[in-house]
């Protein structure tokens, strides 16, 4: 099981978290903003981001697209394996195109990884070949297809958080998606802060070309979202992903649940399903009895209509972004140039 090595843990100050909360407020936001926001000078801005990124607090800018694919989850327990073959089926997933997030985990599951893909079929086609790569490692494995989710963020660590709600769904207009814009997708897919003069460079596009397209392609959501990645280890935090089936859902279950989690600063990230589970909560404690009173005020909360539940201890998240065929290819072009 590779855990995250990480150095001592880190203290934030309140520039700190200013600084963390206007970039999530806003990845692409610019220095000038951010220390206008933070109360401070561009050079500290960029000196304490560096520092945040140095650490491993801040694991980098990720871009969200909405490419025509729908997201799994998919969970994996493994069976008669050591750690070397363990390792290397997690270097296998991380290596998959298709696969958007991949993490270890202890408890009932073993792994917990997205895969995206087009169709019915597609995913089959995927899963096929996760299992005969696993093999006879492979004791068991579950999937839910994603409908929705909730970004509440990291609440425990920033004064302020903007919520980011998606809904599943194939956005035609999503597909108008032509060589200038997968360029500058390539570009952008692990660094959303990516300057546009940069993008510029890189693509061989004129910059406000580039301005226009990538307007363009979040008013048509070909780009979703632009993410921070956080890595709340480095600052004494374990996460926790709870998972919950119910016996009957409701409208207005749903909507307690999701009112649950918004009102809990530990709840980063609420997820709805359809599958063996209806939600998974992605939680971050400093302990396990904090852990352990969180479950028990949920059961209090929903105990009596709660079928299942169930959680993990999520270790290093060793994959945050997915390479779609449509960007793949296109990044090969740019970067010969």
């Amino acid at each position: 099981m590779r855990e995250n090595k990480s150095n001592p843990t880190y203290s934030l100050d309140a520039a700190d978290r200013k600084i963390l909360a206007a970039l999530n407020a806003d990845v692409r936001s610019s220095l000038t903003r951010i220390a206008k926001s933070a109360r401070t000078s561009k050079e500290v801005v960029h000196y304490r981001i560096a520092r945040l990124l140095e650490r491993r607090i801040v694991k980098g800018f990720m871009t969200v697209f909405g490419l025509g694919y729908w997201s799994y989850k998919v969970l994996l327990r493994f069976q008669r394996i050591d750690e070397k073959s363990e390792s290397a089926i997690l270097d296998w997933l991380v290596a998959h195109p298709r696969t958007n997030f991949v993490t270890a985990c202890s408890g009932d599951w073993d792994v917990v990884f997205a895969v995206m893909a087009r169709d019915p079929k597609d995913l089959d086609i995927t899963l096929r070949s996760i299992a005969d790569r696993v093999g006879a490692h492979l004791h068991e494995m579950e999937f839910s297809a994603s409908i929705g989710s909730h970004t509440f963020g990291h609440r425990y660590i920033m004064p302020h958080v903007k919520e980011a709600t998606t809904t599943a769904r194939i956005d035609k207009n999503a597909l108008i998606f032509d060589e200038k814009d997968k360029a500058i997708a390539a570009a952008l897919r692990t660094d959303a802060r990516l300057p546009i003069a940069e993008i510029a460079r890189l693509t061989a596009i004129p910059p406000d070309t580039v301005r226009n397209r990538m307007r363009l392609m979040l008013e048509r959501r070909v780009i979703k979202r632009y993410r921070m990645i956080i890595d709340s280890s480095q600052l004494g935090y374990q996460r926790y992903e709870v998972f919950l089936r119910f016996a009957q859902l409701s409208d207005e279950l749903r909507a307690n649940i999701t009112a649950y989690g918004a009102g809990h600063n530990a709840v980063e990230y609420l997820g709805q399903y359809v599958g063996p589970w209806d939600f998974t909560l992605t939680v971050h404690v400093r302990t396990i009895p904090e852990f352990r009173r969180f479950v028990l005020d949920l059961k209090a909360a929903f105990g009596d209509r709660i079928q299942n539940i169930t959680s993990v201890t999520l270790f290093e998240t060793r994959k945050h972004t997915y390479l779609p065929p449509e960007i793949a290819l296109e990044g090969k072009k740019t970067s010969s140039r």
